[in-house]
């Protein structure tokens, strides 16, 4: 693509920007072999461009740096996205298999995504209303000490070990499970822990007190199940950028906020377009010097994956990677929803 002067000086500002995040000097870049002009003609369609407000001087330094309008035109123009490297194809294809359950796939995604890019990543909740249990075990563990196992319809399990300061019996152990597959299993979670709260309170003595241990771990598996995965907050908070910019401290606020980023992230990503935000385009003073990247997995239940970072993060590498992930992941649950 020919681009017009303006363009590629703006162009080589952001990529030197990009790359080292200093100011670029109006000598550096007539020394760059694209350009072949004089520093006077450099500096004056610099002032252009500041003029424009897709450059500014970040002090009295001579040199500028690219604002939030700059970085858009260049990545909407002139960036060019590089092929996903055979390293990350390979750990794409090692780590997110088939035959992963759906909550381990989205958790091993959103790792394997901070893990090589060193940034935050946030992944839906993968489960949507209405999921089923498919099956309900009691296993004895000790005198005192049951562990529960529960199987929702995606093979996905939940282990949870239930106490009693005296002896658990073999009859107390068949009464509470035969309650639990009553209650629980073919049903939907939630009018499963209904179910089975009304047959607690038709129980007493020991069963009744090992199964309200099991609704309240139920419980709490349903709230966690529709909670964000969020991986790499350290990394943010270590770097660089961080360090020495009060305003990206507020970034850790909002990833506290769970419900907050989905409610942000949600109707971004309704359809199959992997998406970039820039600082405030993504509607939060608190991202103001952060970008965004992030891409749907599934249209139903909705679920979406993205990577956050610092605004100089390497857009060329990271799209691509943030879409091969999403793409692996959709792929691998139309395969388990095809499984017999």
């Amino acid at each position: 693509m020919q681009l017009s002067r303006p363009e590629l000086i703006l162009k080589l500002i952001v990529e030197q920007y990009l790359s080292d995040g200093l100011p670029v000097s109006s000598k550096l870049l007539a020394d760059h072999d694209e350009l072949g002009v004089s520093s006077a003609t450099v500096r004056n369609t610099m002032m252009q461009l500041e003029q424009q407000g897709f450059i500014r001087s970040p002090h009295t330094s001579a040199g500028r740096i690219p604002t939030t309008s700059g970085i858009r035109l260049f990545i909407d123009k002139m960036l060019q996205f590089e092929p996903v490297s055979s390293r990350w194809q390979d750990a794409i294809q090692t780590q997110l298999t088939p035959q992963l359950p759906v909550s381990l796939l989205c958790q091993q995604a959103g790792q394997l995504l901070a893990d090589l890019t060193g940034l935050v990543s946030i992944v839906s909740a993968p489960k949507g209303q209405g999921r089923v249990i498919r099956q309900v075990d009691l296993v004895r563990l000790a005198t005192q000490r049951l562990l529960l196992v529960v199987i929702d319809e995606d093979g996905d399990i939940l282990h949870r070990v239930l106490y009693h300061d005296d002896l658990i019996d073999q009859t107390v152990l068949g009464r509470v499970l035969c309650l639990l597959n009553a209650a629980l299993c073919g049903e939907d979670w939630l009018d499963g822990i209904s179910r089975l709260a009304l047959l607690a309170r038709q129980e007493s003595g020991v069963v009744q007190l090992l199964v309200k241990n099991a609704l309240a771990q139920l419980s709490l598996d349903e709230v966690a199940q529709h909670q964000p995965f969020i991986y790499g907050q350290h990394q943010l908070m270590q770097g660089r950028d961080y360090q020495t910019d009060p305003a990206l401290q507020q970034v850790a606020e909002v990833l506290s906020d769970a419900s907050c980023l989905v409610q942000l992230l949600r109707p971004v990503t309704q359809d199959q377009q992997t998406k970039l935000l820039l600082g405030l385009e993504c509607g939060m003073e608190q991202l103001a010097k952060v970008s965004l990247i992030c891409a749907r997995y599934r249209a139903e239940p909705h679920g979406f994956i993205a990577l956050l970072g610092p605004s100089r993060m390497n857009y060329g590498r990271f799209v691509p990677l943030v879409e091969a992930v999403a793409q692996r992941v959709f792929f691998n649950l139309n395969h388990l929803n095809q499984s017999p």
